[in-house]
């Protein structure tokens, strides 16, 4: 992973994904961020995504983002006013917005916009070529489908397709939710200076998953306890405890193999986990 890309995704992970307004607008943002995450080259990444109907402006701030990061070796680290802009375009492509605000377009069309290949060999202005981009007659769909065509020949989706892709965005969110703890446990593990921020993700996380719809219940079961305990160990100051170490740990085997097994098989297979977080607090009196 290279220096923009890093920072891109870090800047993703930022992003307050709980004041999405929907449990599939908020699992986007996780398939989003998992494919520039594990993407073999950004550039074309995000090349491929500026051609996705809707996702043109974001797309371009992120190119915009990681010009500036490959350009200036001492940034390192987003700013809120990067994770403003970025969030914005991200809302309106999702239907979160209705369109970008005044002050967020003024930012936009002030910085330096990369280059795109799809601009390339245009006649018109920037600004008048994004508005043809996204004003032409395109396949059809939620934005959670037209995602799908990322990378690919468009495709006019079917209702089987949306069926599915519902199903591939709850696997990509639980499979994103499973890394995430990882993360939370070898930063905890190592003492590292995010584990307070990847603790505050696991929570907003745990509070998507709770107050969405469908979801499997002993999944949700599980993020209900886990935010509890999560709450507990920051009021009370234990993050750096050995027994939050060990709970983690112990809850996150059975997290992981639920979340690679098959629909079919996962019955029972948080139920470890479940009664660890059940009482938990016994470990601290």
């Amino acid at each position: 992973m290279n220096r923009s890309q890093k920072y891109i995704s870090i800047l993703l992970e930022r992003l307050p994904k709980w004041e999405l307004r929907s449990y599939e607008h908020q699992t986007s943002l996780d398939r989003i961020r998992d494919r520039i995450t594990s993407a073999s080259d950004i550039h074309a990444e995000l090349n491929s995504l500026y051609r996705v109907k809707g996702f043109t402006e974001f797309a371009l701030s992120l190119m915009w983002i990681a010009d500036k990061v490959e350009k200036d070796a001492t940034l390192d680290e987003s700013t809120l006013a990067e994770e403003t802009l970025v969030f914005e375009k991200l809302r309106y492509a999702l239907g979160d917005i209705s369109a970008p605000s005044q002050e967020s377009t003024s930012t936009s069309e002030a910085v330096d916009l990369p280059s795109s290949p799809a601009l390339e060999g245009m006649s018109t202005s920037p600004s008048e070529s994004l508005h043809e981009l996204t004003s032409s007659p395109e396949s059809e769909g939620t934005p959670e489908v037209l995602l799908d065509s990322w990378g690919k020949e468009p495709q006019v989706p079917s209702e089987t397709s949306s069926i599915g892709d519902s199903t591939t965005m709850g696997r990509e969110q639980e499979r994103g939710f499973s890394n995430l703890l990882e993360r939370f446990l070898e930063s905890v593990q190592s003492g590292n200076n995010d584990r307070t921020i990847l603790l505050s993700n696991v929570i907003n996380e745990c509070n998507t998953v709770v107050n969405a719809g469908s979801v499997p219940e002993d999944y949700k079961q599980f993020c209900q306890l886990l935010e509890e305990f999560l709450h507990y160990i920051s009021d009370n100051q234990y993050l750096d405890d050995i027994r939050v170490m060990n709970i983690v740990s112990n809850i996150q085997d059975p997290m992981n193999q639920w979340v690679q097994s098959e629909q079919s098989n996962r019955t029972g297979l948080l139920d470890s986990a479940l009664e660890i977080l059940r009482d938990f607090k016994t470990m601290f009196e």
